[in-house]
């Protein structure tokens, strides 16, 4: 008789033929917009972050999931994105932020209905 345990991977979880990960981004890939380096069960690929994007944020990369037996076909890699800040605060930052909140504002957890 033979047991295997399997462990969790480190980032990567699995949705039937499907791969999740969750993938840190700089405040300026977000804004801006870059391609990045990510990590699949294949090897490290490059993923478009688009301008704008947000913490919560997923992309789909296609063919780059596990193979399904019965199917022969590849499920899909998610990739979701976390917004990550400078720690610590840069100052020139803080100091833009600042400036730009005095004339700009926008009402996230109103826009999400919880106030």
């Amino acid at each position: 008789m033979v047991e295997v345990h399997v462990e969790a991977h480190p980032f990567f979880t699995r949705q039937g033929s499907d791969i999740h990960v969750e993938v840190p981004i700089t405040l300026n890939e977000a804004i801006l917009g870059a391609t990045i380096r990510v990590p699949t069960v294949s090897g490290p690929v490059a993923l478009k972050i688009p301008p704008g994007a947000n913490t919560g944020s997923t992309l789909r990369l296609r063919g780059k999931g596990v193979m399904n037996q019965a199917t022969k076909q590849a499920g899909d890699q998610y990739v979701k994105l976390k917004v990550v800040l400078p720690d610590p605060p840069d100052a020139e930052l803080v100091k833009f932020m600042e400036e730009w909140s005095r004339t700009r504002s926008y009402d996230v957890r109103k826009k999400a209905g919880l106030e």
